[in-house]
């Protein structure tokens, strides 16, 4: 049994202000250090390796703070970076509902529908982040890997884990969860990997 810990890289400042923060690297803020480190020290069995985008400073820092428990170095995650949201990046949200009265409110109901202006589409982050996952799992069997990520990109890896289609991925894509763990069988693996 394979085990994938992930662990939601936040808050940031931005996130405390209702900001849509997308690929901005910004750091955690203090109740997002307190956030990751209560996460890690729920986590009850050993971790064996430990990985974030190296480009998203909050993704770091709490990999950073996951590695600390267990003496682990930070691997970078490359295809695991947050989610561009273009434009809509800084803004925050109130102020997206009244400047794209259509499409913000459409994103977050019907991401799937909906790219961002000068943003990422979702079934490309899909792609994306189903690629990162595969080089991070790759040579993992039998192991606990924890992967700190921003809260998109993390139910984006939830849901690829649990084998969902991107409509059902899409449903709760904007849930925040302090940490998700995964176990994957040997099949689930090889499946994921092929």
């Amino acid at each position: 049994m394979t085990r994938v810990l992930l662990i939601h890289a936040g808050p940031t400042p931005w996130d405390e202000e209702d900001r849509v923060v997308g690929a901005r690297p910004l750091p955690l803020s203090d109740a997002g250090v307190a956030a990751v480190t209560g996460a890690v020290a729920s986590i009850d069995d050993d971790v064996h390796s430990v990985y974030a985008p190296r480009t998203n400073e909050a993704c770091l820092q709490a990999a950073v703070l996951i590695g600390s428990r267990w003496k682990l170095r930070v691997r970078d995650a490359a295809g695991l970076e947050p989610i561009a949201l273009g434009l809509w990046e800084g803004l925050m949200r109130e102020e997206l509902r009244q400047r794209y009265e259509t499409a913000f409110p459409r994103w977050e109901e019907q991401p799937l529908d909906v790219n961002p202006p000068e943003g990422e589409a979702l079934a490309q982050a899909i792609e994306r982040v189903r690629n990162g996952l595969r080089r991070v799992l790759r040579r993992k069997r039998g192991q606990s890997v924890a992967v700190a990520l921003r809260p998109v990109a993390m139910q984006i890896a939830a849901g690829l884990l649990r084998g969902e289609q991107p409509r059902t991925m899409a449903a709760h894509l904007h849930k925040i969860e302090p940490l998700v763990t995964i176990e994957l069988s040997d099949q689930q693996l090889h499946q994921l990997l092929s």
